[in-house]
């Protein structure tokens, strides 16, 4: 009897089936790397990354997004494992698996595309960037700093800018006396009022105002006004008899205001009109107003020169001028005639001696009204534009001080440039 063989069952017609294994951990590793990139704020370190993933460690440019996503679909296209059972499914296979982590990442990179501009700032930003000290050819090895650029001529000259005034006392222009560092030309020529300048961009060919507001020093509110209201442009004169002289020296200069020391001298109603005690007087010899004259010096430093608001008698007498002037000249101090009389003779004999000189133009506030002191402002602006310089000098009285804030705020557009008084030195003929 004929057995009947047991056959294996046949398998079931249709299509072939198809595995496909995604590593779905790789893949959120991937895009976790991605966000961590992109990211703003705080970064988390990155994922490990798949085997044969490479790492970006150049600097991005523009194409920062499409490279990143290249990369990462590249890895994630290795991190897909297919089987089939033949050659043709295999293929099928490796095509759908790379085609599904594909519209998983397809959102996240135009995304990430979109935001192109954004990315490159914020890994060009997390590139660093060391700045290394340069050695001169003829240096011996010692090290030598960058010389700064040359500012830009309207920078340089801004009456708002910020510039870096030398420290005072500065070393070799100081002279330790009983009554206090009193001022001296270093042994190797320099000044004090060459280096306590404000910085100036002499090549400036604008006519040139200078503004000097004093006596300072006397009321504290109108002193801190003028010095944290009126840009650092505007020189500062400060009485020599102020109480607390250096503290407001010092804080002038910190802001960038150049500062002179306002003398005492005899005014032609004396003694009705008293400047103080250690007033410079006609009726008294030359030693003992050099005595006087010392005592004011030694009070502070930091100042580039010195001039007189009150005396009009004094600067008036020549036998009594003379060795106050020589005194600033031999300590390499300027010296302004504030012009209070008519019959001053100060700045002839600064030009006589050599002694750095300026000469005021206008007194802006004799009569202290917004409209009184907008006329002598426009005097003030026909001078300059007439012989290339002007001082001008004014109290700190409430509406010099807003009619000066405003009427700066003019003066660019029409073509004049506030200088320190220092920039005015020897720029005005002799009257």
């Amino acid at each position: 009897m004929a057995t009947a063989a047991k056959t294996a069952p046949k398998a079931k017609a249709g299509k072939p089936k198809l595995k496909v294994a995604i590593d779905v951990a790789a893949i959120k590793r991937s895009l976790a790397g991605i966000l961590a990139k992109l990211k703003p704020g705080k970064r988390k370190p990155a994922s490990p990354v798949a085997d044969g993933e490479k790492t970006l460690s150049t600097e991005i440019d523009t194409g920062v997004g499409r490279n990143l996503v290249t990369r990462r679909i590249k890895t994630m296209a290795m991190a897909v494992r297919t089987t089939a059972k033949s050659r043709n499914v295999r293929r099928a296979g490796a095509v759908v698996a790379l085609l599904l982590p594909l519209a998983m990442v397809a959102g996240v990179a135009s995304w990430l595309l979109s935001g192109a501009e954004e990315t490159e700032r914020e890994l060009a930003a997390a590139v660093p960037r060391i700045v290394v000290p340069v050695l001169s050819p003829d240096s011996g090895g010692v090290m030598i700093q960058d010389e700064p650029a040359k500012p830009v001529q309207a920078t340089v000259n801004s009456p708002y800018d910020p510039v870096p005034m030398a420290p005072a006392p500065a070393a070799g222009l100081i002279e330790d006396s009983r009554r206090g560092p009193l001022p001296r030309v270093a042994s190797d020529g320099r000044t004090p009022w060459q280096t306590y300048a404000r910085p100036f961009f002499h090549d400036d060919k604008r006519p040139r105002i200078a503004l000097v507001i004093g006596p300072l020093g006397v009321s504290a509110n109108a002193t801190l006004r003028a010095i944290e209201g009126l840009p650092g442009a505007v020189t500062l004169a400060f009485s020599s008899t102020a109480g607390q002289l250096g503290g407001w020296v010092d804080r002038a200069r910190r802001l960038g205001h150049e500062v002179m020391l306002d003398l005492p001298t005899e005014p032609s109603d004396f003694p009705r009109n008293d400047p103080g005690p250690n007033t410079l007087l006609v009726s008294l010899d030359g030693d003992r107003n050099q005595q006087r004259l010392l005592d004011a010096f030694g009070r502070v430093t930091g100042y580039v020169g010195v001039l007189s608001l009150s005396g009009n008698r004094f600067t008036g007498a020549p036998d009594s001028v003379r060795p106050i002037l020589a005194e600033a000249n031999r300590r390499g101090l300027m010296f302004l005639d504030a012009r209070v009389g008519a019959r001053s003779i100060a700045a002839r004999e600064a030009t006589r001696i050599g002694l750095p000189r300026a000469i005021a133009d206008t007194r802006i506030d004799d009569v202290p009204s917004a409209a009184a002191i907008d006329a002598r402002l426009r005097m003030l602006e026909e001078a300059a534009r007439l012989d290339g310089a002007a001082v001008g000098i004014a109290q700190p009285y409430p509406v010099t001080l807003d009619q000066l804030g405003e009427w700066i705020k003019t003066l660019e557009g029409k073509g004049i440039v506030l200088a320190p008084i220092t920039a005015l030195v020897n720029k005005q003929a002799d009257r």
